[in-house]
């Protein structure tokens, strides 16, 4: 058994590949692999246990931070294994990340800001955002880079630094589940204004995804603004459908249009 371990697979120079550094790694691997998938177990049931939450953003936050880390010191007992010392990988990177200036430190900055959004919890996976005009859903969080589903569909790769640097609206982190949202409806000018707003009023009355009932919540008519070509109202309304809300506003101006077309005439 030991004269299999000790089996040259690849000599150079005075460096030897043997069956034992490959076993060595392989074990690494496989214990690392096993650590980390009864971590997340761990984390999983101790958030359900203590916190009495099931957060799957905030699990798989503490345990993306935890992967980084172990795996960082699998991979450097791996290059112990086959004899390459992580000191000599340090001395000679320090030299070359100095050669590399400005590439590296953005690179470094997203990773700073990628542990920052980890660690803080101020933007977590299922959370619905605005950040540079574009409402989506947080689908990943990884230590460079995350992903973001928009409304129609698309993913986007976002650096992690603009959640950092940049105005972020989360939807999701406000005191109350519902937002208000606004729909401007334009009509002519001699267009009678109680019975625009009666007509605006049942448009908004019919769409059940906003919502009714409730005071300082209801759907509300207002005369926005005089323009060249005609009168301007809004329709305001709140919703706890955050992410459909565009379908909503169009679902609105449909019915805005049906009701006001006699008007029209």
């Amino acid at each position: 058994m030991q004269t299999f371990l000790e089996y040259q697979l690849f000599s150079y120079k005075g460096y030897t590949l043997t069956v034992a550094m490959l076993s060595g790694i392989f074990l690494v691997w496989l214990l690392t692999t096993l650590l980390l998938r009864a971590i997340r177990r761990i984390i999983r049931k101790g958030s359900e246990r203590l916190l009495n939450v099931v957060d799957r953003g905030r699990q798989l936050s503490v345990y993306l931070l935890v992967k980084y880390f172990v795996w960082t010191m699998a991979v450097a007992v791996m290059l112990e294994i086959v004899g390459i010392h992580v000191s000599v990988i340090l001395a000679g990177s320090a030299a070359l990340l100095v050669g590399l200036g400005l590439g590296i430190q953005q690179i470094f900055r997203d990773i700073v800001s990628g542990v920052f959004l980890l660690f803080e919890g101020t933007i977590e996976i299922g959370d619905i955002i605005e950040l540079d005009g574009k409402v989506g859903r947080v689908e990943e969080i990884n230590l460079r880079t995350s992903k973001l589903l928009t409304r129609d569909g698309h993913t986007m790769i976002i650096p992690n630094h603009k959640f950092i640097t940049e105005n972020v609206h989360n939807w999701t982190h406000q005191q109350s589940e519902v937002s208000a949202f606004s729909v401007n409806i334009m009509v002519p000018h001699k267009t009678d204004d109680r019975v625009v707003r009666k007509a605006l009023q049942q448009a908004a009355d019919e769409n059940t995804d906003i919502i009714h009932n409730v005071p300082a919540q209801e759907p509300q008519i207002r005369l926005a603004d005089f323009q060249e070509k005609g009168t301007v109202y809004e329709i305001r309304f709140w919703t706890n459908q955050k992410f459909e809300v565009d379908s909503i506003k169009s679902d609105l101006r449909c019915a805005a249009q049906e009701r006001l077309r006699g008007v029209h005439e």
